[in-house]
């Protein structure tokens, strides 16, 4: 299996959006991937303003744009937060 089913909890709109994500890619792709289905999803309501911070929901670890999704604890059903 090449994706995981997140859900990425997103603060400023306190929205939850259940997301596919391949395992082969990087957080720094992964962040922008995210940002793009939700700014779709919302109709274009979520605006980015600064840098994304990617984090595990449980562990509040906040993942680096180099580490490969494969390489971290992002499995089916890991709740992240996109800040």
């Amino acid at each position: 299996m090449n994706k995981v089913l997140v859900c990425v909890y997103v603060p400023l709109i306190e929205q939850e959006f259940d997301l596919f994500i391949p395992i082969n890619r990087k957080i720094g792709l992964i962040k922008k991937i995210i940002v793009n289905a939700i700014i779709e999803l919302t109709n274009s309501s979520y605006r980015i303003n600064g840098p994304i911070k990617l984090s595990n929901k449980k562990t509040n670890h906040v993942y680096s744009d180099d580490e490969f999704i494969v390489n971290t604890d992002i499995r089916n059903g890991t709740k992240l937060v996109l800040l």
